[in-house]
């Protein structure tokens, strides 16, 4: 039997975080009525992603020590340390997958004690009283401002059995190619109507606990529709 390698990909926002940050970063600091139209567009496909983060970003007025200030009071799953050091143990890679941004997810990472974790997101910089956003992942998604389906797609080889912590609608394009899907919230209601295969999780303890499970069985194996999405994915290129 061949044997494959797990590589673990995590979103931040809702997920690793209690609460979505960026979302309530931009209704804080910029224009409320107007972010909240911006994200219904999103999510009707009407805009992109990048044309989300730059819609919110054009009303916001924040200094970069009034934004640090605001981030610092979110809260993480105090049980994500505890699936960390569990992938560390075990020899997995594990990486981080936002379409937020870099600022916030790499200063509450590190307010936690959480170092040596690969975050893949997109960029800012305060000036002016105002953030600019920055795409330094360039793709063909147009629903995503950095797709996570694409981050995964160039960071996994034909051994690895992807796995996948998600709760949310920037999600979507990550669980067509992945193996192994944990979902909750919005994620977990997309899953069950798109036929995708999921464990249903609340907190980091149990995505460890059933992961092990997984581990210990010896039973690791390829979601077929995800491996065929990544077999058309890689023709397409």
């Amino acid at each position: 039997m061949k044997s494959y390698k797990p590589k673990v990909f995590v979103d931040f926002d809702g997920t690793i975080t209690k609460q979505d940050v960026g979302n309530a970063f931009f209704r804080k600091f910029g224009n409320e009525a107007e972010s909240m139209k911006a994200v219904a567009q999103w999510k009707s496909g009407e805009i992109s992603g990048r044309d989300l983060l730059l819609t919110e970003a054009s009303t916001a007025e924040v200094t970069e020590s009034a934004a640090e200030k605001f981030v610092d009071g979110f809260e993480i799953d105090p049980t994500f340390r505890i699936f960390f050091d569990f992938c560390r143990e075990e020899g997995i890679e594990m990486s981080i997958l936002s379409d937020g941004l870099a600022f916030y997810i790499e200063r509450i990472l590190s307010s936690n004690g959480i170092a040596g974790v690969p975050v893949y997101s997109n960029s800012s910089h305060f000036k002016n009283g105002g953030i600019a956003i920055e795409f330094p992942y360039e793709s063909e998604c147009t629903k995503c401002a950095n797709c996570k389906g694409y981050q995964i797609l160039t960071q996994t080889g034909a051994d690895d059995i992807i796995v996948y912590v998600g709760n949310g609608f920037s999600d979507r394009c990550a669980v067509q190619y992945a193996d192994i899907v944990f979902a909750k919230d919005e994620l977990l209601k997309y899953c069950e109507e798109s036929n995708i295969t999921y464990f249903p999780f609340n907190t980091f303890e149990e995505v460890r606990a059933k992961f092990s499970k997984i581990l210990g069985s010896g039973k690791l194996r390829k979601r077929h529709r995800a491996e065929l999405k990544r077999r058309e994915a890689y023709l397409s290129e």
